[in-house]
């Protein structure tokens, strides 16, 4: 769970690796939300992106639409973190029905063989 005051993203990593997740598709993690942004100076914690729009230009993760992170609210089980649709975090209840953008987790040993990631041209791996 992750505290939405959180100013340290080490932390807030720290917090969402304390639950292991065995799966190979998941919803994205706050942390990972956050780490897609280039804007690491006003965007690099949970405490900076929680109700701030300055992020959603920065972040090649943000799409303008209301989705669902893995990370629940640490001060309540039954809240969980979303993306909305301006970019900012919010918090919910978990049964909020829309919003699902799963999110497929690799092993590190897999390859990008070819394309550059575009529609057009998706990347092969290998």
């Amino acid at each position: 769970a992750v505290d939405r005051n959180d100013t340290s993203l080490s932390s807030s990593i720290a917090d969402e690796n304390s639950k292991k997740w065995n799966g190979k598709v998941a919803l994205p993690t706050t942390s990972e939300y956050i780490r897609s942004n280039s804007n690491q100076s006003s965007c690099g914690n949970m405490n900076q992106v929680y109700s701030s729009t300055t992020c959603d230009n920065t972040s090649w993760m943000h799409n303008n639409a209301i989705w669902w992170t893995l990370s629940p609210n640490a001060g309540r089980s039954d809240i969980v973190f979303r993306v909305n649709s301006d970019g900012d975090f919010s918090n919910d209840y978990a049964n909020y029905t829309n919003g699902v953008r799963p999110a497929v987790y690799l092993s590190s040993e897999v390859q990008i063989t070819s394309g550059t990631g575009t529609s057009n041209d998706p990347y092969i791996l290998g």
